[in-house]
């Protein structure tokens, strides 16, 4: 096999810590974050639509193979912001805005698809999903010791996402892809470690409950192998979690004051108080949305109207509400589609679409979030690995070529 020149070890260098790093940074919203929080002059949209062209330019120099499944879960996005944009259903004062988000999430998968669809793939994403949860629990602890304010909720830290609820999502979906990419079961348990303060500092309750039902079934899967360093790791990381419960608790009754929200929510994780880790917010909300719902349920009302007027924090009830029936039976139907074929290779990539599906019950606007395409064409990557090469030569053309290339390679 011929040596790699000087050319192709830079090219793919770029693309893997350039660009995965771009992707790891638009993933976590720390540009958005920073700015917001007033830490960084870069315009997000510019750095957004940069990160896109770079991406996009770098993955041509490095020979992109699409994996046509990619196109299936694009479907999706792609009816919505036309939707929005061109059939316009749902009008509303914030409604431009509702376009450039999806604009801004069409080009960022364009990015996506395009940096997966390299030979480096799978280096690159693990990078972006490590860097991701670094920079997101990251900036939840420089927000906690007091240096930021990124949150929309006092009392619970956000970090870049700045809403309390994205982070533990976005952590979970990462752990899945480093789950799915890396079999190095010490670098993944050191990834659980850096993830958890960053679930634990938002106190949200499906964050939490689902980070450990994943942490805890990937980690007795692989006890039996690593029991040495499981009863090392359990010495340390006993006290540290008693120490971060203490903090947590303190933080919920600062001054002599409690917060009520902050202190129910601890209580709900530690007892495991399952009506407690309901949300009487959240139901209310979505029986709203699921009263509008049934208002127009063949159609919907038009991509918008979730998130501005009606918050569901449910999935289903969201995209049913915008884009009607159809909307929601292609919604479903790419869940059943990830699993089942998780389900016929042995549990590929079992994590990562546990990960995606185990929020689609809580879940807010997900679909419009960098972090959530990442996983969704990483998920989609990993379970169908066949690739296609377009090419503009003709047949004979093409045959020549590559005869005169395992010649080439031969000598």
């Amino acid at each position: 096999m011929p040596q790699a020149t000087g050319w192709t070890r830079f090219r793919e260098w770029v693309l893997v810590w350039v660009c995965g790093s771009m992707l790891g940074v638009l993933a976590s919203d720390a540009v958005i974050g920073s700015y917001n929080a007033g830490l960084s002059p870069v315009k997000p949209a510019l750095f957004t639509f940069g990160s896109v062209l770079f991406c996009i330019v770098v993955s041509l120099f490095n020979r992109p193979r699409l994996c046509l499944a990619v196109l299936g879960v694009a479907l999706l996005p792609a009816l919505r912001f036309l939707d929005a944009a061109v059939l316009r259903r749902f009008d509303s004062s914030f409604q431009d805005q509702v376009i450039m988000d999806l604009a801004r999430m069409m080009l960022v998968l364009l990015a996506i698809i395009a940096v997966l669809s390299t030979e480096k793939w799978q280096k690159t994403l693990l990078w972006a999903a490590v860097l991701a949860i670094c920079l997101t629990t990251g900036s939840e602890i420089y927000e906690a010791m007091g240096l930021a304010t990124f949150t929309s909720i006092p009392g619970r830290f956000s970090g870049f996402n700045g809403h309390p609820n994205f982070p533990p999502v976005l952590l979970c979906e990462m752990l899945g892809i480093v789950f799915a990419l890396s079999a190095n079961f010490r670098f993944n348990c050191l990834m659980i470690g850096v993830a958890i303060p960053g679930v634990g500092l938002t106190y949200g309750r499906s964050g939490m409950l689902i980070l450990g039902l994943m942490c805890a079934a990937y980690i007795l899967l692989n006890a039996r192998r690593n029991l040495g360093f499981l009863a090392v790791v359990s010495a340390v990381a006993i006290p540290l979690a008693g120490i971060g419960m203490a903090v947590l608790q303190s933080r919920a009754e600062q001054g002599g004051m409690k917060d009520k929200n902050t202190a129910d929510r601890l209580e709900a994780i530690y007892n495991l108080d399952f009506e407690k880790l309901k949300s009487p917010e959240r139901v209310k909300d979505v029986a709203d949305a699921w009263e509008a719902t049934m208002k127009k349920p063949v159609f919907g009302h038009g991509t918008g109207i979730s998130g501005t007027i009606y918050a569901p924090h449910n999935e289903y009830v969201s995209i049913w509400m915008e884009m009607g029936i159809p909307g929601l039976a292609l919604f479903v139907l790419t869940w059943l589609w990830l699993a089942g074929k998780s389900l016929l290779t042995g549990g590929k990539a079992g994590y990562l679409v546990f990960a995606l599906i185990a929020y689609t019950p809580f879940g807010q606007g997900r679909i419009e979030m960098p972090h959530f395409h990442l996983s969704l064409v990483a998920a989609v990557c990993v379970l169908w690995p066949r690739r296609y090469q377009f090419t503009l030569m003709s047949l004979k053309g093409g045959e020549a070529w590559n005869r005169g290339r395992l010649q080439t390679q031969r000598l």
